[in-house]
């Protein structure tokens, strides 16, 4: 009777760890946070890259389009603001060394990097919005859904930037 009680109490015991194995766990939200190096990602205490930030928003679709939107756009803007940086250096660089400066490259420099800035407003916003749909389709009981967007604004005043909320 005891082998039969002691056996009984080992295949509970194996079927119910079995079970809380088995039960799936809701997904959690991801958090971004914006410094002065980029942005970072973190689920549930933890820091995603760009590709497991993509891989975790999978399940839904229009919350990974806008990642994968935000992803390449702040590649193209990283790159034209390199490419931007080195343009407006070169007439500095033959300026220090007493050598007649081109400074047609410094404008067409000048001109990338202002493209660059747009372009990484637009990815901060994507990834932003990207998050925040992500966020709301796994929390669906949740009715507040805040959608910060910056514009690089001109007008008669002068170039500025502008904050919608």
């Amino acid at each position: 009777m005891k082998n039969t009680l002691v056996m009984g109490l080992l295949v509970f015991m194996a079927l119910s760890t079995l079970q809380a194995q088995q039960t799936p766990t809701a997904p959690k939200p991801i958090d971004m946070k914006v410094n002065l190096l980029g942005y970072r990602f973190f689920q549930d205490g933890e820091r995603l890259t760009w590709r497991e930030l993509e891989a975790a928003t999978v399940a839904v679709e229009e919350a990974n389009e806008l990642i994968k939107r935000a992803r390449s756009q702040r590649t193209i803007s990283n790159t034209m603001a390199f490419v931007g940086g080195g343009l407006i250096g070169i007439p500095l660089g033959q300026q220090s060394a007493d050598r007649d400066p081109t400074w047609e490259l410094a404008y067409i420099g000048g001109a990338i990097a202002v493209v660059s800035i747009h372009l990484s407003f637009r990815a901060f916003n994507n990834a932003n919005k990207g998050i925040d749909t992500y966020n709301l389709a796994i929390a669906p009981s949740t009715s507040y859904r805040f959608q910060p967007e910056v514009f690089v604004i001109n007008n008669q005043n002068g170039v500025g930037l502008s904050v919608r909320f």
